[in-house]
């Protein structure tokens, strides 16, 4: 019985329908959320914010506790309407969960 050869890692990457492609486009998405938002974010509140998921139109920021949930969720409007006029339209929501690192 002859055993399956692998598959090329760059065929994999390369298919535009794989699974693995659909990952690495929302690994993209999700650090370019990311940085977007380092940079609306004061220095002391960006050490503790990360995105972490983008589900539909819902962007997923993860905090190190509930105190800065509590201070992220008071700029979620103008973090918003910042994300829309840097061209995410389609963002209708921001959630804010807390996962200590």
């Amino acid at each position: 019985m002859s055993r399956p050869s692998p598959n090329n890692l760059n065929k994999l990457i390369g298919d535009p329908s794989g699974e693995i492609k659909s990952l690495m486009d929302q690994l993209a998405k999700i650090q370019t959320l990311n940085n977007t938002l380092q940079c609306k974010l004061n220095a002391t509140l960006s050490k503790h914010c990360r995105v972490v998921n983008l589900r539909k139109s819902t962007m997923v920021i993860a905090v190190d506790s509930a105190a800065w949930a509590n201070k992220l969720r008071f700029q979620v409007p103008d973090l918003l309407t910042h994300f829309r006029e840097s061209g995410y339209f389609g963002l209708a929501n921001i959630e804010v969960i807390v996962r200590p690192r």
